[in-house]
């Protein structure tokens, strides 16, 4: 059953898997720590956040047209997250000299929860990427604009070189695999600019968009 926006701040901090509730200021979860990553990985800047809505969103990834885009819709509260974090980091630092854009969208409350979204990054060592805070904290106003499927986090999405929606990932309370995530990165930097050889195969932790799209949808 389609589910009305009533029913999706309730998703957003009930679902198991989803680490429930908003922790109080200080005890987030502990993140996992990046490893330092092959020689051959590229070198990147230090981390900058700034708070962002999906406009700012949309212009980024029109700008970064040309390169692969991987969007991560992540936060301080959200255990999956957390875990999924460092392998999205690796990624941008893996695939950066390839064409790989990695930009982070944290639903946290970016009044009181900014300094404890850019201790995560620094601790993670979040260089290189695009790092955004929501303009709209933590709730159903973020889920609507940003369009996050179900209302679930972590959510993922995927655009080619062209700027097309590819996939997203962690829709319908399944938590990502980043395998699945990783595979589908290495397939669009190979491919040629023009378009991807072949559309990916769905699965319970992937939704595969219905036609092209050039939109942030």
């Amino acid at each position: 059953m389609k589910m009305t926006p009533r029913y999706l701040v309730p998703m957003l901090f009930l679902l198991p898997w989803l680490g429930c509730s908003r922790p109080e200021r200080g005890t987030e979860p502990q993140e996992q720590s990046s490893s330092s990553g092959a020689s051959a990985e590229q070198t990147l800047p230090a981390a900058e956040i700034r708070v962002g809505d999906q406009t700012d969103l949309a212009r980024i990834i029109e700008e970064n047209r040309g390169k692969v885009v991987l969007v991560d819709f992540w936060a301080t509260w959200c255990p999956p997250c957390m875990e999924l974090l460092p392998h999205t980091l690796e990624m941008a630092k893996k695939y950066a000299s390839r064409g790989l854009t990695v930009i982070l969208v944290a639903i946290n409350d970016p009044d009181e929860q900014a300094d404890d979204v850019k201790a995560v990054l620094e601790r993670n060592q979040a260089a290189g990427v695009v790092n955004l805070i929501s303009r709209y904290g933590i709730g159903l106003e973020a889920v609507e604009k940003f369009e996050i499927d179900d209302g679930a986090l972590p959510h993922l999405r995927l655009y080619d070189r062209q700027g097309r929606l590819w996939a997203k990932f962690g829709v319908s309370a399944i938590a990502p695999d980043p395998k699945r995530i990783e595979a589908e990165v290495e397939h669009l930097l190979a491919a040629p600019e023009e378009a991807a050889s072949h559309e990916p195969t769905a699965g319970p932790e992937l939704v595969i968009p219905e036609g092209p799209s050039s939109s942030t949808s």
